[in-house]
């Protein structure tokens, strides 16, 4: 259960306060303190998700409680009030590690969506199997606020996001954009994640884009001098897995695959269901041909596709050449991409975006294998008008 912890040297507020946020959110359980000494002993004793305090307190006012619950309780989001403070206020209490600033008198609904917010935008827990390149787009675009503690064999690293932005990183003597390369380009990490972001200036200033990109050419160097897994007499891979596809069966050697790479030409017909289609070369994230809705990213969305299927294809042929990638699904409270490479060597994919409250994920892949089949039929219908 979310445990919030309101501390206001004024009773009367903290009970009004209380009583407000009981009411809106029954689910919490909302705890007092009359100053910022008593919301230390009360943190110390039980874990506090959410902490709204006061600034002008006695014994311990509001700027030494934040201080204190970033070094004592990282995974508590910090909220201030104050009906004496500004700008500079707002920017002092940012610089310490607060969340967010609130002018007396507060609106409790407003204040507790904020709240709300702030547990929505964190994140926590230990991962495995997932590829952190892949893992720091998904927090990109949820704007997700974190520290990550990032494992690969004997190396350890640290990496900071704030609002989905990679903000800083650490690995051994590396710091800042070089530590941040060099971490994400370790084949299969163990990540584990704390909720709160550690405070400090930012050190990464390059987009988390460009990051990633030097990761993946600083990988491709390594897979390119590393040796090839058929020189050892271990097993390559383990038993093969069921695919999901009905007949997973690879083309013979010679053989063109089923899906030919397809020219751009005229739009194509949007799914339903679907915000986007499109057809994109793999090498560039060049759009050939799509259908949107309007205000979709398309080409945004189409570079971070082919950027994510080309790190997955290199890190596939690190450990098995023969292991062939058949689709990539990336999902957000929002919205659902499938990644499907067109042909054997993946030079064209097919993108599908949808909203989960429309479709789901069987629907989306029934409508991309349709619509996949249609891009094979000016082929096959020129192939028969061949005398």
């Amino acid at each position: 259960m979310t445990r919030v912890l309101i501390v206001e040297d004024d009773p009367v507020q903290a009970r009004a306060l209380a009583r407000s946020f009981t009411k809106l959110r029954p689910d919490f359980t909302v705890l007092t303190a009359g100053n910022g000494l008593e919301a230390t002993r009360l943190m110390s004793e039980r874990a506090v998700q959410l902490v709204l305090t006061d600034l002008q307190m006695p014994e311990m006012d509001g700027f030494e409680l934040i201080a204190w619950t970033v070094s004592h309780c990282p995974d508590a989001a910090v909220f201030t009030m104050s009906a004496f403070g500004g700008e500079d206020t707002a920017a002092r209490i940012s610089d310490l590690g607060a969340v967010e600033y609130f002018s007396k008198p507060i609106e409790p609904r407003a204040v507790l969506e904020r709240l709300t917010d702030a547990l929505d935008q964190s994140v926590g827990g230990h991962v495995q199997n997932v590829s952190l390149a892949s893992f720091l787009q998904l927090m990109e675009m949820e704007r997700k606020t974190c520290n990550l503690t990032v494992k690969c064999d004997d190396k350890s690293g640290f990496l900071v996001l704030r609002k989905g932005e990679l903000v800083d990183a650490r690995s051994g003597d590396l710091h800042g954009e070089a530590a941040a390369i060099s971490i994400i380009a370790w084949p299969n990490p163990s990540i584990m994640i704390s909720r709160q972001s550690e405070v400090g200036p930012a050190m990464i200033h390059k987009s988390l884009g460009f990051i990633v990109m030097e990761a993946m050419r600083v990988q491709d160097e390594a897979a390119h001098n590393a040796p090839s897994l058929s020189d050892s007499n271990s097993s390559s891979w383990p038993e093969k897995r069921r695919s999901w596809r009905p007949n997973p069966v690879p083309p013979p050697a010679g053989e063109p695959s089923s899906a030919p790479p397809v020219a751009p030409g005229q739009a194509l017909v949007l799914p339903s269901g679907a915000v986007a289609i499109a057809v994109v070369e793999t090498a560039t994230g060049v759009v050939l041909r799509s259908a949107s809705k309007d205000g979709c990213p398309l080409a945004d969305l189409a570079r971070l596709a082919a950027l994510l299927l080309r790190h997955q294809r290199t890190t596939l042929g690190v450990w098995n050449a023969a292991e062939g990638l058949e689709e990539l699904v990336l999902s957000t409270t929002g919205r659902c991409d499938v990644i499907r490479p067109l042909n054997s060597n993946a030079s064209q994919f097919a993108l599908l975006v949808f909203e989960p409250e429309e479709t789901n994920l069987v629907m989306a892949r029934l409508e991309l294998d349709r619509f996949i089949a249609g891009l094979a039929e000016p082929a096959s219908h020129a192939i028969q008008r061949t005398p």
